[in-house]
C-alpha cells in the first residue's frame, strides 16, 4: 500500500483548478454529492479517489526522526494571512482567500508547498455549507445573553469550511516499574478514658515491595496538529471516523481551505504520550490491586510507534467583539455544533437585578405571612 501512496505523492504535475468542461466555471467540491460540481450549468464530475486505510509509517520518539516520505502537494499552493500569520493550503487557481482564523479577507500571495509532510487521506466534508448555516444560525439564536448584534449578525451565515490537520499515533509502550503496594485493614483496639474502657478501631495500612513489567497497544490516538484552534471546543465536536479515510486529492480543496499543520510530528507525540503513560500507570495499578501505592517508579519504553497525517473537515466562523476572537465551529462529518459566543453586559446586568428583584419579592411575601428569616 505504501508504494501505491508514493507514487500518488511524489508526481510533480500541477493544476490550474478545476474548469467545467461544459462551460469552463470553476468547479468546486460538493458534499451533498461527493463530486465537483458547477454551480453555472450544474455539471458534475467524479473525483479520483476512494476510501482506504491510511498507511502508518515509523516514527523514532528519542529524536524525533521518522521514515516516511517528504511529499509533493499536488496541485496545492500554500498562504500565510498577513494579519494573523496562519499558514493555509488551497487549490491552485484560487486568487482571494478570507482567513477562517480571524476573517481577514486579501489577495493571495501564494506559493508552491515545500516540501514537508503532506496528508496522504482526507475526510471529506458530509456536511454542506447549506446545512452548516443551519445549523450555526440555530445555535446562534439559542444564545439569549449574546448582544444583539451577535445574535443578528451575518456572522454564523458565513462559515469557512477548512481542513484542519492531526496526527494519529499508534504505540506499543511497555513498562517497568517497582515501589509498594499498600493493603488497608481495621484494626480494633481499646483506651481507657476516663476509667472506662472503649473500643475503637482505626485503619492501617500494610506495605508490600512491588515491581514487574507491563505491554499496551495504543491505536489511532489523535493529536490536533493546530495551534489556532480552539482545543476545547474542537473536543465537543464528538470523534470523527479516522480508520476508513480517502486517498488525498486536491478537488477536495476546490471551494475549501486546509491549514497547514503547525504542530510538527515531534512535538505531537509529546503531547499525546503523557496521556498514554497516565493510562498505563492505571492499568498496572488495576491489574496488581492493592488499595494505595507509594515510592513508585516507572520506566517507560515505546517499543514500536507508528503515524499517519490526515486532513478532517470542520466549519468554522469566527466572530470578533472588543477585541476578542470567538469561534464556532460543525464537525463537517456529523453536524455537530460547539462554540463560544460574547455575553452582553446588560443583559447581565438585568438579570442580576431580576434575581435581586426575585430574592426580595419572596423575603416580602414571607414577612407579609409572618415568617421568619
Amino acid at each position: 500500500m505504501q508504494e501505491e501512496f508514493s507514487k500518488e505523492h511524489t508526481s510533480t504535475e500541477s493544476t490550474v483548478g478545476f474548469p467545467c468542461e461544459s462551460c469552463g466555471s470553476q468547479m468546486v467540491f460538493s458534499p451533498a454529492r461527493g463530486k465537483l460540481y458547477c454551480s453555472y450549468c450544474e455539471s458534475e464530475k467524479e473525483i479520483d479517489s476512494h476510501a482506504v486505510e491510511a498507511p502508518e509509517y515509523i516514527f523514532y520518539p528519542d529524536d524525533a526522526q521518522y521514515e516516511a516520505p517528504d511529499w509533493e502537494a499536488r496541485g496545492s499552493m500554500t498562504m500565510t494571512c498577513p494579519s494573523c500569520g496562519a499558514d493555509t493550503v488551497m487549490g491552485a487557481g484560487t486568487m482571494t482567500a478570507t482567513c477562517p482564523f480571524c476573517g481577514s479577507h486579501y489577495v493571495s500571495d501564494a506559493q508552491p508547498m515545500a516540501s514537508v509532510i503532506q496528508p496522504e487521506t482526507v475526510m471529506p466534508f458530509r456536511i454542506s455549507r447549506e446545512v452548516a448555516v443551519e445549523h450555526f444560525g440555530a445555535w446562534v439564536k439559542k444564545r439569549w445573553l449574546a448582544p444583539r448584534k451577535f445574535r443578528r449578525g451575518r456572522h454564523a451565515l458565513e462559515p469557512n469550511g477548512i481542513y484542519i490537520p492531526f496526527w494519529t499515533f499508534d504505540a506499543q509502550l511497555s513498562t517497568s516499574y517497582n515501589g509498594y503496594g499498600g493493603r488497608r485493614r481495621t484494626e480494633h483496639y481499646t483506651v481507657r478514658v476516663n476509667g472506662r474502657t472503649q473500643h475503637r478501631t482505626r485503619t492501617v495500612t500494610d506495605w508490600y515491595p512491588i515491581s514487574g513489567t507491563e505491554t499496551l497497544q495504543f491505536d489511532d490516538i489523535p493529536c490536533v496538529a493546530s495551534k489556532r484552534i480552539d482545543r476545547a471546543l474542537l473536543g465537543k465536536l464528538g470523534a470523527y471516523s479516522m480508520k476508513v479515510l480517502h486517498i488525498y486529492n486536491p478537488a477536495y480543496l476546490a471551494g475549501f481551505l486546509a491549514e497547514r499543520y503547525s504542530v510538527g510530528l515531534g512535538e505531537g507525540f509529546a503531547s499525546v504520550r503523557g496521556n498514554m503513560e497516565a493510562r498505563m500507570i492505571s492499568h498496572i495499578k488495576a491489574r496488581r490491586g492493592y488499595d494505595t501505592y507509594r515510592n513508585m517508579h516507572y520506566h517507560h519504553n515505546y517499543d514500536t510507534v507508528r503515524f499517519k497525517h490526515i486532513l478532517l473537515p470542520l466549519w468554522l466562523s469566527t466572530y470578533t467583539y472588543h477585541n476578542k476572537v470567538f469561534q464556532l465551529m460543525i464537525n463537517g462529518e456529523t453536524g455537530k455544533v460547539a462554540g463560544k459566543s460574547p455575553l452582553s453586559a446588560w443583559k447581565i446586568a438585568l438579570l442580576v437585578a431580576l434575581g435581586i428583584l426575585a430574592v426580595g419579592g419572596l423575603i416580602l411575601a414571607m414577612l407579609a405571612l409572618g415568617g421568619e428569616i
